[in-house]
């Protein structure tokens, strides 16, 4: 199962060739992990941090884009869950319009498990193990660029 979230692309989200500035599309794989949080998961992300004292830093990325994501646009942004290791957790995330299951870009996103106080390492408490393991998708489920 994948977590899906439509965010909508603003004036101040575009470059001036007209179409979305890359760390832009970044932001809104983390406002789609945030919405995850919320409303997947049942569990808002400052709540995490701020009172579990539980973070998900990212410690590795690889994005692709595929094509240009334009002022005005409203994609779909879906996660999944790649790999759930003992203390990093692997998210699949990618964007899509309308009824086109073609990918606009995507990201490979390793996150790490940090106690907040400490920033060092920590387990994935069993209780979100066991949540995510819902939005585990395997690797064939994480789509391919476009034809070009």
């Amino acid at each position: 199962m994948t977590f899906t979230t439509r965010l909508r692309y603003r004036f101040g989200d575009i470059d001036d060739a007209g179409i979305a500035y890359y760390p832009k599309l970044l932001h809104y794989f983390h406002q789609a992990f945030e919405d995850w949080w919320s409303d997947a998961l049942g569990h808002p992300y400052p709540r995490l941090l701020h009172d579990d004292r539980l973070g998900f830093p990212a410690v590795k990325l690889e994005a692709e884009f595929f094509a240009p994501i334009r002022y005005g646009d409203e994609p779909d942004v879906h996660l999944g869950i790649l790999r759930i290791g003992a203390s990093s957790v692997t998210f699949g995330m990618w964007m899509t319009t309308g009824d086109d299951a073609r990918p606009l870009c995507r990201a490979r996103i390793v996150t790490a498990t940090v106690d907040m106080d400490t920033m060092q390492g920590r387990r994935l408490p069993d209780e979100w193990r066991a949540r995510f393991a819902a939005f585990a998708i395997d690797e064939a489920e994480f789509p391919v660029g476009r034809e070009r």
